[in-house]
């Protein structure tokens, strides 16, 4: 069991187990100070790409779910690569450094706006509110002059209705003449047929009657609109707030999170950010400062073994290239 253990360790920080079988215990220790530093960085960077997704990535549990394994994925990589070199690379350190205080940055804040969740939602009420109030008139004003426009014309086709309607009455059926010609036989003169002209009269119902259709059916639909446009007045401001709300993004948080009516509202939440930040720093440069210590008898084999073919093969190039000369 505990070779399997190891065995995973090395698998999780890219170290060679036939190699570290040859080391000593301090070695062995060395992969446990590694192995519990990347883990306690993956779990703290799972938790925040969950809190991350979740919050601002409007994610459901499983995308969050998926997102907080990226995160652990990434600083998995991330520390492997600090892990894994050969000797001193002061620019992979400085480097690490360097993105250490970003993620410390970013953990940090995070963690803050998780733990002043409260104080962030009470400043973020007071935005909304603001933005609400600012747009509450300009939006009132749109429906209102719809609302105008809409009772102008339903005042005009009421009365043109009216008036139709009045017509209707007075003429319900008009007389309409229909004429027709049929030849009679007989050719005049110039030998063209003479026709015989007749007509008929009907009583039709009176066409005004289609346009009175379609000016009601216009009047039903203004009256319609006009009742929507009334009941979206009257929910205007429950809109606005809920609009408000989902166009809350992490600039707006993070401008609350910093204001001085959170964070930097005393003296005890100041400080408590920065132990927060001091704390995210510390995690993050701990494979770091590992790694600077003196190294321990794995890394020194693995040195040294580079170190062995890199000579080797300077040398087969070296006699390689005296041949070529010798021969030339």
């Amino acid at each position: 069991m505990k070779n399997i253990i190891t065995r995973l360790s090395c698998l999780l920080i890219g170290w060679n187990y036939n190699i570290l079988r040859e080391c000593s215990e301090a070695s062995r220790k060395a992969l446990n100070r590694y192995v519990g530093a990347v883990l306690l960085l993956m779990t703290i960077w799972a938790f925040i790409g969950f809190s991350m997704a979740s919050r601002y990535f409007g994610l459901d549990d499983k995308g969050a779910i998926i997102t907080a394994c990226v995160f652990a994925l990434v600083i998995l990589l991330i520390e492997r690569q600090i892990i894994l070199i050969v000797g001193k690379n002061r620019f992979m350190t400085t480097f690490r450094m360097i993105l250490a205080g970003c993620m410390a940055i970013i953990g940090a804040t995070v963690i803050d706006q998780t733990m002043f969740a409260k104080d962030i939602e009470a400043q973020l009420s007071e935005i909304i509110e603001q933005r609400t109030d600012n747009q509450l008139q300009y939006r009132k004003k749109i429906l209102d002059d719809k609302i105008t426009s809409y009772r102008l014309e339903l005042d005009s086709l009421e009365i043109l209705s009216a008036q139709l309607t009045n017509d209707i009455n007075k003429k319900p059926f008009i007389k309409t003449t229909i004429y027709s010609s049929t030849p009679t036989g007989q050719v005049d003169s110039l030998g063209k047929a003479i026709m015989a002209t007749s007509y008929q009269q009907t009583m039709a119902p009176n066409p005004k009657n289609n346009e009175l259709e379609r000016v009601n059916k216009r009047i039903e639909s203004l009256r319609s609109d006009i009742g929507v446009t009334t009941d979206n007045i009257q929910t205007l401001r429950d809109n606005l707030v809920k609009e408000n709300k989902e166009n809350i993004g992490l600039l707006t948080e993070l401008e609350v999170t910093f204001s001085d009516k959170v964070i930097f509202s005393s003296w005890a939440s100041a400080i408590f950010y920065i132990v927060v930040f001091i704390f995210f720093l510390a995690i993050e440069l701990l494979v770091v400062t590992g790694k600077s210590r003196s190294k321990c008898d794995y890394e020194a084999l693995v040195e040294t073994r580079q170190e062995a073919a890199i000579k080797e093969m300077c040398a087969i190039i070296g006699s390689d290239a005296a041949s070529i000369t010798s021969e030339s």
